[in-house]
């Protein structure tokens, strides 16, 4: 049995994580922690949990998380940027392990989180030894680690789908552009003007325009990881543009994804590179050109469906790959790292079909 425990209780992933979990046969909640909604039920602030979890929500206090690090075999942590470390120091002094949601640690050089999260790191060593763990890249690194960057949302789509591709070494550098839409909930339960139903409705956006986007250098880190460039030295990594906009639904991620190549593909071809690599790779499912996958048919799973293609008049590969940001972009993978971790099949408590329509 794993005994588990979520801080940041009442946001929208730790109430995804509680959901799958429902499912996974050898789980078990030990406690819930937060800044905010201390002493209500868990089922307060996730009122679809009711009469699946009857835990009280903690105050994150470094007393309370030494007591939950010292009966849970796995933490996962998602907390404001800059406040993992503190948290994740206890954990581990407690011999418990972390799964970092968030982004804090999922740098190995840690001037490249400062200059884009603009913040001092307060444990750079912590983000430097870190495993950033993204099984369908990097699963070996992470068997039987402490401590686990959970990747980001739009940087498993598209890692994903730029992979089988940029492994054939046919990827022309600087010339990857990736075109992102989001649901909403991607920005977080705290309430904003932007994400009022008035405001979304009916309406569609660019934001973080002119490169601004913090999951640009992870995607680069990724890219640079795959392609055998040292992670250390991201000047040598190479640059994509990145551009996210915002969907007018609560969840969901399509990233479509250009990259010029040096040599040309037919759609048939691709899709068969695409369909081989990922073979043995339960959570991935590749389509062909003929059916453009939908955000729909990843709807609360730990799915990533893609549709890999080939513009042969402009030499580009054209990917279309779909996730629902908080299933496989946050608290499904978080769940598909704690099974890694803790030795059992990737896939235990995960394999459920998408909500559709």
């Amino acid at each position: 049995m794993i005994h588990y425990s979520c801080i940041g209780a009442t946001g929208y992933v730790c109430g995804e994580v509680l959901r799958m979990m429902v499912n996974h046969p050898d789980g078990e909640l030990v406690n819930v922690l937060d800044t905010y909604g201390v002493g209500d039920a868990i089922s307060t602030h996730h009122p679809a949990l009711r009469g699946f979890y009857d835990q009280t929500i903690l105050d994150l206090t470094e007393e309370n998380v030494r007591e939950t690090a010292r009966k849970s075999d796995v933490v996962m942590i998602q907390v404001p940027s800059g406040a993992v470390a503190k948290w994740a120091e206890i954990v581990l002094a407690e011999g418990s392990r972390i799964i970092d949601i968030g982004a804090d640690i999922r740098f190995r050089d840690v001037k490249v989180w400062e200059k884009w999260y603009g913040d001092k790191h307060t444990n750079p060593q912590m983000t430097h030894d870190a495993i950033y763990s993204m099984p369908e890249m990097n699963r070996e690194l992470a068997k039987g680690k402490k401590l686990i960057a959970n990747p980001g949302c739009y940087p498993t789509a598209s890692t994903l789908g730029l992979q089988p591709m940029l492994k054939t070494g046919h990827v022309v550098e600087n010339t990857i552009v990736i075109d992102a839409k989001s649901g909403y909930t991607g920005a977080g339960r705290r309430p904003a003007l932007n994400k009022l139903l008035t405001e979304v409705e009916n309406n569609f956006c660019a934001y973080a325009l002119g490169g601004g986007h913090r999951h640009t250098p992870e995607i680069e880190q990724n890219i640079a990881y795959i392609t055998g460039k040292d992670l250390m030295k991201p000047e040598t990594w190479q640059y994509i543009n990145f551009q996210p906009h915002l969907l007018p639904q609560v969840r969901g991620i399509e990233v479509t994804i250009y990259a010029t190549c040096d040599k040309d593909f037919t759609n048939e071809e691709v899709y068969e590179l695409y369909k081989d690599f990922y073979k043995d790779e339960p959570f991935v499912k590749v389509f062909p050109s003929n059916m453009p996958v939908q955000t729909k048919w990843a709807y609360g799973t730990n799915f990533v469906e893609m549709t890999p293609t080939f513009d042969s008049r402009t030499h580009r590969l054209i990917v279309s790959s779909v996730i629902d940001n908080i299933g496989k972009g946050a608290a499904g993978q978080a769940i598909q790292n704690m099974n890694l971790i803790m030795g059992l099949p990737e896939t235990t408590g995960l394999m459920m079909p998408p909500m559709y329509p």
